[in-house]
């Protein structure tokens, strides 16, 4: 089944980059962009809504900016965004920092790494389905009210007529 949720990987490590994306779209998520450096990530972020990003600490090898700062970035122009930290850094500080800025969650890259998240992945496509449930919900019952307004504003008319 394919998940239709938007997965940027922002990591400037190239070939584990390209790993994770081949492991993600085999485990159903269709929608999986690269990403080297913060900066270019940062210029697509306006272009897409429901995303997820995958974003690595340390991203010296590609441009000016940590994850922190990409982090803060997410959060301030798009608070929604669900960012999952990827990383080599195996710091209880980065870790907490990050996740007090807004992160979802923090997963160290070792060998259970690409299934931690993938599972942190499948979390995230969990709450925008149930979001989308909810939405769709409330239409339906906005819908059913009106049509109940409607009808008892048809009636009374009626009877006012007689």
């Amino acid at each position: 089944m394919s998940k239709h949720l938007k997965v940027a990987l922002v990591d400037d490590d190239i070939p584990n980059t390209e790993v994770l994306r081949d492991f993600l779209i085999r485990n159903g998520y269709s929608h999986v962009d690269k990403y080297h450096d913060g900066e270019s990530f940062l210029e697509s972020l306006d272009r897409f809504d429901e995303r997820a990003v995958v974003l690595d600490f340390d991203l010296s090898g590609g441009g000016d900016l940590n994850g922190l700062e990409v982090l803060e970035a997410i959060k301030e122009r798009s608070p929604s965004t669900h960012v999952v930290f990827f990383s080599g850094q195996d710091s209880l500080e980065v870790a907490v920092e990050s996740l007090k800025n807004g992160a979802d969650d923090y997963i160290v890259k070792s060998n259970a790494a690409f299934a931690l998240v993938k599972t942190s992945l499948d979390k995230v496509y969990d709450i925008q389905v149930l979001k989308l449930n909810e939405r769709r919900s409330q239409r339906i019952s906005w819908m059913m009210a009106i049509g109940w307004m409607s009808t008892i504003a048809a009636v009374a008319l009626y009877f006012a007529g007689k």
